[in-house]
């Protein structure tokens, strides 16, 4: 099953609208997301439905299998032309990279997350 960039991002959008304590949030986005939760007084929902894990987990799974697995035929990345790489490392490094780049644009949230 082939998924696109677009109902990757409405997947993880909808899984994430239904998941964190304003804790959890500092945790994962850092305490200044925390103070603004905790300010706007509208704490984030307190559980996930472990369906909704699944489905957010089985999403990520296939874009990360579909972008490090290797391929026969020489493919370029649309964007900039460039040769996209058979090299093991550098395919995680790329499906992570595109993957967080997903997670920013659908959350909203700026910034490296790899770091919080």
């Amino acid at each position: 099953m082939k998924i696109t960039r677009e109902r990757l991002k409405q997947i993880i959008k909808e899984e994430l609208q239904v998941t964190l304590t304003n804790e959890e949030a500092g945790e994962i986005f850092g305490e200044e997301i925390q103070q603004e939760l905790e300010e706007q007084e509208q704490p984030l929902a307190e559980s996930i439905d472990a369906d909704v894990l699944e489905n957010l987990e089985a999403a990520i799974g296939a874009v990360y299998n579909q972008m490090t697995t290797p391929t026969d035929v020489d493919q370029v990345y649309a964007d900039t032309g460039e040769p996209v790489s058979k090299d093991p490392e550098v395919m995680h490094q790329e499906a992570v990279e595109m993957i967080m780049h997903i997670v920013t644009d659908v959350t909203g949230i700026k910034g490296d997350l790899q770091e919080q």
